[in-house]
């Protein structure tokens, strides 16, 4: 049995990107993130303590969004989860960030990461 949290679309603005035209101002990214938990323990109790408070993850990711100095987003996405990691216990943690109208012809840009 795997037992998840997630959190879908969540929009942070940062200067991120590799030319000085991204980072001239702030981009909106969008962010998916799907953490397996460790145990199923929260399903036999309603204690957030044994569980990954998605408020505190939504917390975490916007304090790198506003204090990072990165330029690519896999720097950027690594620093996430190396964050959650530090903070929260899971098993698995996907961990989607995308750029929106980077490219002409395509509505998103951006990266997947799965540890």
């Amino acid at each position: 049995m795997t037992n998840h949290i997630f959190l879908q679309k969540l929009k942070v603005n940062t200067k991120i990107g590799y030319f000085e035209w991204e980072r001239a101002t702030e981009q909106e990214l969008i962010i998916d993130i799907d953490i397996e938990l460790s145990g199923n323990q929260i399903f036999d109790s309603d204690d957030i303590s044994k569980t990954v408070d998605y408020g505190q993850v939504r917390e975490s990711i916007v304090t790198i969004a506003n204090n990072h100095k990165f330029h690519l987003l896999e720097p950027f996405g690594e620093a996430i989860i190396k964050k959650l990691k530090h903070e929260f216990p899971f098993k698995k943690i996907r961990l989607r960030i995308a750029k929106q109208k980077i490219l002409p012809d395509a509505d998103q840009v951006g990266i997947i990461l799965e540890r």
